[in-house]
């Protein structure tokens, strides 16, 4: 397959075949997404214009168009906009899922309680399976990270995002894929609507807890880096528990771009 400099598939080597009828967006969007999954269009490819790729198929730019608009949503395609622009192929997997919870969220039918719940059923798991499966690099990867907030802590800076990287990096030393795209879309939904409850005093805490899950996952403890992670989500759920139900209701709903909430230091 050969392609011109812009990205786009050489006429003479056509990267989709004819379907040979019209209205058939699913039939588009099934076979894009099959050279996708079979690593033949990889992330960031630059795929062929909505007219070139309507032309290949031998269906109207509309069906292409929907087809496009069903693999965006599902996460496998990005379009971008402005001179450097076009249609990409994007891996953002947890799109759908991230999507859903959200609406959950904002139509009432979830709570942050249950994203706290969802936390506590996946993240001990993840923390047991890295005591077990973690390389000798996923551990100095962790502890470079603590090093880091550590250094910055003492700058005074904030230990949030380094806070929310250690969860994030030991949901992927499960080695359970389904798990780490579950477990970080609820982690990120979750920290961006209660990122105000994060004090200084708070983050110190959670550097000191991770710093002991660490060292449960550097001796291979599998059921205290369990438990030590399960605490560490418990802390932060006893601060949400202070807010007063109807501002529970109020950050789950509202964008993350919503007012901070204050609380007590202590």
């Amino acid at each position: 397959m050969t392609f011109t400099d812009k990205g786009v598939p050489d006429t003479a080597h056509r990267l989709f075949r004819s379907l040979g009828r019209k209205n058939a967006y699913e039939e588009v969007a099934a076979e894009i997404r099959k050279l996708i999954f079979e690593r033949r269009l990889q992330a960031l490819h630059r795929l062929p214009t909505e007219r070139e790729l309507a032309e290949q198929f031998g269906v109207g730019r509309a069906v292409v168009r929907e087809a496009i608009r069903t693999l965006e949503r599902a996460g496998l395609l990005q379009v971008k906009k402005g001179p450097k622009g076009g249609l990409f192929v994007a891996q953002d997997f947890d799109r759908p899922i991230n999507d859903s919870i959200v609406n959950l969220l904002a139509g009432g039918q979830a709570s942050l309680e249950d994203l706290f719940e969802i936390r506590l059923l996946i993240e001990p798991y993840a923390a047991s399976r890295a005591a077990e499966l973690a390389t000798e690099e996923d551990l100095a990867r962790l502890e470079q990270l603590l090093d880091e907030a550590e250094s910055d802590r003492n700058l005074g800076a904030s230990l949030r995002v380094y806070n929310i990287e250690f969860h994030r990096q030991i949901l992927r030393m499960g080695r359970n894929p389904v798990l780490s795209v579950m477990g970080e879309t609820v982690l990120r939904i979750l920290s961006d609507r209660i990122h105000a409850l994060v004090s200084p005093i708070t983050s110190e805490k959670a550097l000191a807890m991770h710093k002991l899950i660490l060292a449960a996952l550097l001796k291979r403890q599998a059921r205290k880096a369990s438990s030590l992670m399960a605490a560490d989500i418990e802390a932060t759920g006893k601060r949400l528990a202070q807010l007063s139900p109807e501002t529970l209701v109020r950050l789950a709903r509202e964008s993350p771009t919503s007012e901070h909430i204050h609380l007590p230091r202590a």
